[in-house]
């Protein structure tokens, strides 16, 4: 059975770092700690990654959540014109693509295979669903660190996950890099 992570990414350093942070133990916990036959730890090399790569017994899912042409419109008091959606639609995706391939350069980088998956709306609340609807058996998202009252007024993406997702959730912080 292939076990699904789950890790949230969007244009922070803290969701990078925890991409990284998520490719590293992972990598660790594939990688036997030592040999066997010898007891003395093993030595990873190049090799033995790319061979991991092709065995992985996971699947490691990088999600975005996009906002929609709605969210970035300016509220209810602004009425943009069809152009100027256009141009929000195209930034967003660009930005989402960017976001995207950063991380998957992380994930290559420690010889790890990932896909990506795109959703639309409220990161809480869609973090959550994609990890439900993706099967996921660990979510990894990374945290602002903001203080109490940030959190009140804007609310925490990951306290929200810790609370609701349907799997174990890491949280990573900036103390752990």
């Amino acid at each position: 059975m292939v076990n699904n992570i789950v890790v949230a990414v969007d244009e922070s350093e803290e969701s990078m770092r925890a991409c990284e942070w998520a490719c590293k133990h992972l990598l660790a916990i594939e990688s036997p700690a030592e040999t066997e036959t010898t007891g003395v730890p093993a030595v990873t090399e190049t090799t033995e990654i790319q061979q991991q790569q092709q065995q992985q017994s996971y699947s490691f899912i990088l999600v975005r959540v996009q906002t929609t042409s709605s969210s970035v419109s300016g509220g209810p008091a602004y009425i943009l014109s069809d152009k100027v959606v256009q141009f929000l639609e195209f930034d967003t995706k660009r930005t989402t693509q960017r976001i995207l391939n950063r991380a998957l350069h992380i994930c290559h980088r420690y010889g790890m295979k990932a896909e990506t998956h795109v959703v639309f709306g409220e990161a809480k609340e869609r973090i959550c669903e994609a990890a439900a609807k993706l099967g996921a058996h660990l979510l990894v998202v990374g945290t602002h660190g903001h203080g109490v009252l940030m959190r009140a007024l804007r609310g925490s993406v990951s306290d929200y996950c810790v609370r609701n997702a349907l799997c174990p959730v890491v949280v990573v912080n900036r103390k752990v890099f």
